[in-house]
């Protein structure tokens, strides 16, 4: 029986018990799982709640202990969230498997999945195939127009990358996972090649176009995210398609930094209703920083949970064992075993992976001291 069969089933029981608030959920799709998953995130606002999130970065996902072991064995904390990355998927076999691999698991154990897309520039050469490197190649804006235009040799290049990655979110659909996906971030800065681009809005809706509109992709929640405070953030913002969240990326040096509440305002003043985020951030923010501007969810950037892990030590952005432990005890913050259990069943549903490719709560390694 089919993760779609499973769910399906489960729906029934769970609309039976009474388990579910809303009788528009119960749909034969994952997109049941979808609009279950985007009315919590509404709702968490209201409740003055943040979910928890940590990356799992793209050389983490074949290794036993990633960001998220590391971050539990210090606090003991499994947090709601884990971001993966969609980079790779396209070049680097076997890849996919395990990125499909770290999601299931997330999502078997009842948490949320977002993915970040760092896509190269399609019309160049990348020398290894694909790779973060790639992404800072330049494009002109005579270029994107091109790549924006059917027919072109530049859109030709740009679709096949697109239909490429989009096998890994249709493997995540079939398998009942829904994926909060930032594709195309930080659009506001210029080192991408997507970044500063006054056709920006048309990219964002066509990838739209291409992935929930021509391929039906339904698992998808689309989440918007420039960097920092984003004073030009409505230059950017999609035409056609909104996104369902809008997000900051917040590196800087200063963990109360006024930019949240400045990133808050403008991507509010730009997205409307949609919830907000902490899409990326070096430094986990104060207490006062959430009260402020009430995040749907706060993603710790894995690289960056323990300064004492780093290389050298040298690493302002980065968080010392106290900074992680005090942010781990503010009251509004919810891990994953905080997550309603209704909707913690409602995520699980059907989904399954009778063969995993990593050690289920491996035991890190501890420095010596």
């Amino acid at each position: 029986m089919g993760a779609r069969q499973h769910f399906a089933m489960w729906l029934a029981a769970a609309m039976a018990a009474g388990l579910l608030a809303s009788p528009a959920w119960a749909k034969d799709t994952v997109e049941a799982k979808r609009d279950a998953i985007l009315h919590y995130l509404q709702q968490l606002p209201g409740q003055k709640k943040t979910l928890t999130g940590v990356q799992v970065n793209e050389y983490e996902v074949y290794i036993d202990c990633t960001s998220a072991d590391r971050l539990f064995a210090q606090t003991g904390k499994r947090t709601a969230l884990i971001g993966l990355e969609l980079m790779n998927a396209i070049a680097y076999p076997p890849y996919p498997s395990y990125l499909v691999d770290r999601a299931v698991t997330q999502t078997m154990k009842g948490g949320l999945v977002t993915m970040s897309w760092h896509e190269r520039n399609p019309v160049e050469v990348c020398q290894r195939g694909e790779y973060y490197e790639c992404t800072k190649k330049a494009m002109s804006a005579a270029t994107l127009h091109a790549v924006l235009t059917n027919g072109t040799p530049e859109h030709k290049l740009w679709l096949k990358d697109v239909d490429a990655m989009a096998r890994t979110l249709r493997e995540l659909r079939d398998r009942g996972v829904v994926v909060l996906f930032r594709p195309y971030h930080e659009m506001n800065g210029g080192w991408f090649w997507w970044g500063k681009q006054a056709e920006f809005p048309q990219l964002w809706d066509a990838l739209y176009d291409e992935l929930a509109v021509r391929q039906k992709l339904d698992n998808l929640i689309w989440v918007w995210s420039p960097d920092r405070e984003a004073p030009d953030a409505k230059n950017f913002f999609p035409i056609r398609h909104k996104p369902d969240i809008v997000g900051t990326d917040m590196y800087e040096n200063d963990p109360n930094t006024p930019k949240y509440a400045l990133a808050h305002a403008n991507l509010t003043a730009a997205g409307g209703t949609a919830p907000f985020a902490i899409t990326e951030t070096g430094l986990a923010p104060g207490a006062q920083v959430l009260d402020q501007t009430n995040p749907a969810w706060v993603l710790l950037w894995g690289d960056m949970i323990n300064v004492n892990w780093t290389w050298n030590g040298d690493c302002p952005m980065c968080n010392k064992p106290e900074q992680i432990d005090t942010f781990f005890k503010i009251d509004r913050l919810v891990n994953l075993d905080g997550i309603a259990p209704a909707l913690r069943q409602t995520i699980s549903a059907g989904v399954t992976n009778p063969h995993p490719l990593h050690k289920p709560n491996p035991t890190c390694p501890a420095k010596l001291r």
